[in-house]
């Protein structure tokens, strides 16, 4: 059901782009200057290019790799339906539309309709699985160019720049507001919910493609004595600076999230089990060694590898539990070393 709903959560923000678009060819067709006639020409362009983005994201969706995004997927469906029929009249309106404020006043109006979170989380979520291939495929949104053709062409007025500046402070915290809701914002690495979305997508690849994952479940040893000893402020920098080692000591197409208040988990989607010692071994040791500390800081790992099967979901779950319980035999073991 879940990813039902994310088909048509995405199938709907495909349609709110096509209507954006429609908006902006009716208000280049009717402006009064070339300029302007270019300007809107050029957004309709850049706006249309999302097409490949929706589909990147609908092929996800259909196979059940964007299921955990949202919260309440039917209530963010509710509301990009209502959306829709909104945007849809805007963008008939527009076919009459020949005064330059009033261009500016609709295309403000549909910036703002499209301001709704969904838009922001599914960019960022794109973002984090396109590394370098996200400036040739990204979703981009148009508040700050508006606002810069307003005062160009000298049509600001103070009801039109009270606009703009209104709405590009919801899209500063919309993008906010969608970072925490998948980032954890003491250490920039993914919370839980992240972690696991970003999990779910790795894992559905790696089972295409018959690839071997690995999971490090990493444990900071005597954290409450850390913070008992020298404070909260210290042990919320240890938190930083072990994230920033985990993240030094992986490649980039793993995953790092955090899983709990001192524990880590690192998805390596796709690994040869003989290196996975090193790998860990290289962490536990950076971490040990961490220069300017004035406490010792050390990290108990366990790690486990295996396929991901027909049962995705299942199937990451049973390596997390197995990592997880090498962890716990690599803290009675002593702390401060790797078990595989």
């Amino acid at each position: 059901m879940n990813a039902i709903a994310m088909t048509r959560i995405v199938e709907l923000c495909l349609r709110l782009d096509n209507h954006a678009t429609r908006l902006y060819l009716s208000l280049a067709r009717n402006a009064g200057s070339q300029d302007l006639q270019g300007f809107w020409q050029d957004i309709a362009a850049k706006n249309e290019q999302h097409l490949s983005y929706w589909d990147r994201l609908l092929n996800w969706a259909e196979k059940g790799m964007l299921n955990n995004l949202f919260d309440d997927p039917g209530k963010t469906l509710d509301e990009l339906s209502g959306l829709e029929e909104k945007v849809y009249d805007l963008a008939d309106a527009c076919v009459q539309v020949r005064r330059k404020k009033k261009a500016f006043t609709m295309a403000f109006k549909l910036e703002f309709y499209l301001l709704h979170p969904a838009f922001e989380t599914l960019s960022q979520y794109v973002a984090t699985f396109n590394g370098d291939a996200v400036s040739d495929f990204s979703y981009e949104r148009f508040v700050n160019r508006l606002f810069d053709a307003l005062q160009q062409n000298e049509l600001g007025t103070l009801e039109l720049e009270l606009v703009g500046e209104v709405i590009h402070r919801l899209w500063k915290e919309n993008r906010r507001m969608a970072f925490l809701s998948n980032y954890d914002e003491l250490t920039g690495i993914f919370n839980r919910r992240g972690l696991f979305n970003a999990i779910t997508h790795l894992a559905h690849l790696a089972q295409r493609n018959e690839n071997t994952v690995g999971v490090l479940m990493i444990d900071i040893d005597h954290f409450k004595a850390i913070n008992d000893n020298f404070g909260h402020q210290f042990g919320d920098d240890m938190l930083r600076r072990v994230a920033g080692c985990i993240r030094d000591g992986i490649r980039a197409s793993d995953v790092l999230g955090r899983y709990g208040g001192e524990e880590f988990l690192v998805f390596l989607p796709q690994v040869e089990p003989v290196s996975l010692g090193e790998v860990g071994e290289k962490i536990r040791r950076a971490i040990e060694t961490m220069p300017d500390t004035r406490a010792s800081v050390t990290v108990s790992i366990g790690i486990s590898h295996g396929h991901v099967g027909r049962e995705v979901d299942a199937d990451v779950k049973t390596l997390i539990y197995r990592a997880d319980e090498k962890l716990l035999a690599a803290k009675a073991a002593g702390r401060n070393r790797i078990e595989l």
